[in-house]
């Protein structure tokens, strides 16, 4: 068996796919780039390279007590661990409308008494926003991760998988996990009224954990918007998307430990229609509903409908921004092949109170509704859940910053056989400013995953304590050309 649990000719073709899509999307920078700077256009250039000494109590996040089922003692092991991480971004603004940005940054950890551990995690963005003509416009996005940090693997609270609560058991591990998402939107001007957008997604979900699928995502959808207010940019629009949900095992049957699972994948069809209206020069409202059903090979995946939609505002502050939506979809079972209806009200808050201190508070409430049968407590189990992050940044002086952060999630199982669950993250941090494009970063981060059980319920993974502190130096310096 391969060691990132896959054929070796799969991940040959997992491997060709992201990095043959990073080779596309180069091309096209390189296209976009060429003409600017023929014309004196500005491009600029960030190279960076951060050196990281970091002390881990608990790089397993292990409990330090007797497993509830199997009594052996998870014992806690701690470590010093060098990152050397080079860095470069490539940003182009040649006008308002059009911003191209192009960042990657390697990660090469070193463990000083586990030196089975050491590794190498990469992380690519690239965006581009262009109006290709007076009436059509391109938006790319692409977002890759690759790493077996768990840390790295901490996800916004509008994260288009729709269910953060997706892939527990190997959010846990210290293994090779791949993460990628992508998307393409062309909308065209059919007349000064009417337009037309198409939309391509990717999400890849990538893990490598026996007991839990390889999970890949492709949306093709088209939405038709009719301006109904010029003035005003108000629009109503109807909207189809396909989402074509597909499957993989991590191993095969006859493998020690392995139990695979059914991987039969599935098609949501959406339908929707909605309205976007912008209610003054800082207030913007878009309402959508919709139907969606199902189709599959598998019985009890095929056929399933519910209605679907959303509604969202976004208000702009003199010194920030504040948005609060309400979405209604099917999504997956995040490392099983289930089909779930998630509703999610998600908000966010950005606020600068003063020149000098910046604050935000985004949170999200899940509501995940299983549509199959609870056959395995662990997989498929109704639930809720709920996270908050408040964040704050305080600039004391223009050479030493500090900030802070915490993170409370909870998973609410609705049966009685799983125990609910709570994370804690916590992490306090100060930044100094040696000279231009030269900072000292000394961090202390804190994790904590507690169970309220009884001793008849299953905790599908253990409790753990974890602290970090980190000493990082970065430079880097910005070059314009």
């Amino acid at each position: 068996m391969h060691g990132w649990g896959m054929s070796q000719e799969r991940e040959e073709f997992m491997t060709m796919g992201i990095w043959g899509r990073t080779r596309i999307l180069t091309v096209l920078l390189v296209s976009f780039l060429a003409p600017a700077l023929a014309w004196g256009q500005v491009l600029t250039l960030t190279p960076s390279l951060t050196i990281e000494e970091r002390y881990d109590d608990n790089i397993f996040q292990r409990s330090g007590e007797a497993d509830p089922v199997t009594g052996v003692v998870e014992e806690e092991e701690d470590d010093f661990i060098t990152t050397i991480s080079p860095a470069v971004q490539l940003r182009y603004i040649p006008r308002p409308e059009t911003v191209v940005t192009f960042e990657y940054q390697p990660a090469f950890r070193i463990f000083a008494d586990h030196s089975g551990q050491n590794h190498v995690s990469h992380r690519l963005d690239f965006t581009l926003e262009s109006p290709l003509s007076r009436r059509f416009s391109l938006e790319i996005g692409e977002q890759l991760v690759i790493t077996e940090e768990p840390g790295d693997r901490t996800r916004e609270v509008d994260d288009p998988g729709g269910n953060l609560d997706a892939f527990a058991d190997s959010d846990e591990e210290r293994e090779r996990t791949i993460r990628n998402t992508a998307n393409i939107s062309l909308n065209a001007g059919l007349t000064p009224r009417l337009s037309l957008g198409l939309l391509f997604e990717n999400l890849i979900e990538e893990v490598d954990d026996n007991d839990e699928l390889d999970e890949f995502r492709y949306v093709i959808g088209t939405e038709l918007g009719y301006l109904t207010n010029v003035a005003r940019q108000n629009r109503a629009i109807f909207t189809y998307t396909a989402t074509i949900f597909t499957f993989s095992n991590n191993c095969d049957v006859g493998e020690a430990g392995c139990t695979p699972q059914n991987d039969e994948g599935f098609t949501v069809h959406t339908v929707t229609g909605g309205y976007e209206h912008n209610l003054s020069a800082t207030l913007t409202a878009r309402a959508s509903i919709g139907y969606a059903t199902t189709a599959s090979d598998r019985d009890d995946l095929d056929g399933n409908d519910a209605v679907v939609g959303s509604i969202g505002f976004i208000q702009t502050l003199r010194t920030g921004q504040a948005a609060l939506s309400f979405e209604r979809s099917f999504t997956s079972g995040g490392g099983t092949s289930d089909e779930v209806v998630s509703s999610r009200f998600i908000g966010r808050l950005r606020f600068q109170p003063t020149p000098k201190v910046t604050t935000a508070l985004s949170g999200s409430l899940a509501i995940l509704d299983f549509e199959q049968a609870n056959v395995n407590a662990l997989n498929d189990d109704d639930r809720t859940f709920f996270t908050i992050r408040p964040t704050i940044q305080y600039q004391v002086l223009r050479y030493l910053g500090f900030n802070a952060a915490y993170n409370f999630s909870l998973s609410n199982f609705q049966e009685d056989e799983r125990a609910d669950r709570t994370d804690h993250r916590f992490s306090i941090g100060a930044v100094f400013a040696i000279r231009a494009g030269l900072f000292v970063d000394l961090t202390y981060q804190h994790r904590n995953r507690k169970f309220d059980s009884t001793p008849g319920e299953n905790r599908e993974d253990g409790e753990f304590t974890r602290n970090e502190v980190i000493l990082s130096l970065t430079y880097r310096p910005t070059f314009r050309f």
